[in-house]
């Protein structure tokens, strides 16, 4: 008799958790149809239109923050107007099929956002959150997938994700292309945060709404456009990697064992690292372990063009099985197959300029070293540098090292190689 009641009591609690869980969706459904119906005339598609074919070439979303016309979107949205406005020009579509020019007004590169202005613009606004919501509220993107029309994407506001340098807000829903640079908002019809990019499987990423509220004061507080794009740009690069520098020197970077060897540790939060080797392997001719670390976010600046990136790697060999000149031959290859860890092409960045020599560390032990940089071309006194450590003086062992800077002054990138050769040796 007991376990019976303890069984019809179980199934009360079962039924009313279905209950709650089934209400709890409807309500969410309830909010995001009538998000929907209240904001589908203020999430604009924003178009970027070929001046010769007349066609679009790439397309997101926006939306209006004021009644005078001012509308947000991501800097990659429209990145190709902004960098090439002699062969494209910005547009937006409503809902309702009405189009109009627009003009882009001022850019934070870093954060990914963009602000561009329409003349005689009669559309609805949407209000900006002052405050970050709770972790776990439910939360709901707006944008234009895949040119299909407007699409409410419910989801999950999960905070700050704390391994981005740049701060990035994780958001439980599915972001697809089109949507980047609409809103997010809360159920009281807010911005909480700019759809910019998706991991898939439910993981999205959000600008945080206080982002774009810093880029409106700027352009308010200058009470015009930018005129020079490039040059302002280039400031906001050259800053922001001066700050990141700045504090990783102020840091105490810890070393972690590797073989013989001493390697720098993860060296800020944003910094994460991952290893393995190939021990188990009964059959390997030689023993490999390696360690690779690399920052969890980048600067978008074109599809194929990507900069702020901070990466290092370890590799610690042993021959095993192999003789001193097969081991030779195998090391030198993998120490020549190095390259950039961020994407660029020849429009964006000069040919890489090397020096090379050989260097004695505090063991004792010798190590040939390449010092590689390529300069930006379009933001002077930024480059990429490219470093890579060898041993040379053990037949049977060996350590190499690398690190790519993405968008660093040549200061900079001096003062970090000589921290990195000071905290990773072969002891």
């Amino acid at each position: 008799m007991i376990k019976n009641r303890e069984a019809i009591a179980m199934v009360r609690m079962a039924f009313i958790f279905i209950l709650a869980w089934s209400s709890s969706i409807c309500a969410q459904n309830d909010i995001a149809r009538d998000l929907f119906a209240d904001y589908r005339s203020a999430v604009l598609q924003i178009r970027i239109i070929d001046l010769t074919s007349g066609s679009k070439s790439a397309i997101g979303s926006g939306f209006p923050i004021n009644e005078s016309g001012l509308i947000a979107t991501n800097y990659h949205v429209i990145q190709l107007a902004a960098s090439e406005p002699q062969q494209y020009r910005i547009e937006y579509l409503t809902e309702t099929n009405k189009t109009g020019k627009l003009k882009l007004v001022d850019v934070d590169v870093i954060n990914d956002l963009a602000l561009v202005e329409a003349v005689d613009f009669e559309g609805q606004f949407i209000q900006l959150a002052t405050q970050e919501p709770e972790i776990g509220m439910p939360v709901y993107a707006l944008g234009n997938p895949l040119d299909l029309g407007l699409t409410v994407v419910p989801g999950t506001y999960n905070g700050i994700n704390r391994a981005s340098y740049h701060p990035r807000v994780h958001y439980t829903g599915s972001l697809n292309p089109g949507m980047s640079g609409g809103p997010t908002m809360d159920r009281q019809g807010q911005v909480v945060g700019i759809n910019v990019a998706t991991a898939g499987n439910q993981v999205s990423f959000l600008v945080p709404v206080s982002r774009l509220h810093t880029l409106v004061s700027d352009y308010r507080a200058r009470g015009a456009a930018i005129e020079n794009m490039q040059l302002h740009i280039g400031e906001q690069l050259m800053a922001d990697q001066q700050e990141k520098f700045s504090s990783l020197f102020a840091r105490n970077w810890q070393a972690i064992s590797l073989g013989e060897a001493q390697v720098l540790d993860e060296l800020a939060p944003f910094v994460k690292c991952w290893g393995g080797s190939n021990s188990s392997d009964d059959k390997a001719q030689f023993l490999s372990a390696d360690r690779s670390c690399r920052s969890e976010d980048s600067i978008y600046m074109t599809s194929t063009f990507a900069t702020g990136i901070l990466e290092y790697q370890f590799i610690w060999l042993e021959a095993d099985k192999l003789n001193s000149w097969q081991f030779y031959n195998y090391y030198e290859r993998l120490f020549g197959d190095f390259a950039p860890g961020n994407r660029a092409d020849e429009e964006d960045v000069t040919g890489f300029q090397c020096d090379h020599g050989f260097t004695q560390g505090a063991s004792g032990r010798q190590s040939k070293n390449v010092f590689c940089l390529r300069a930006y071309k379009d933001y002077p006194k930024l480059y990429d540098i490219l470093f890579l450590q060898g041993s040379v003086d053990d037949k049977e062992s060996a350590l190499i090292s690398h690190f790519t800077l993405a968008g660093v002054s040549k200061e900079n990138g001096l003062a970090f190689t000589r921290k990195f050769m000071e905290v990773s040796q072969w002891q």
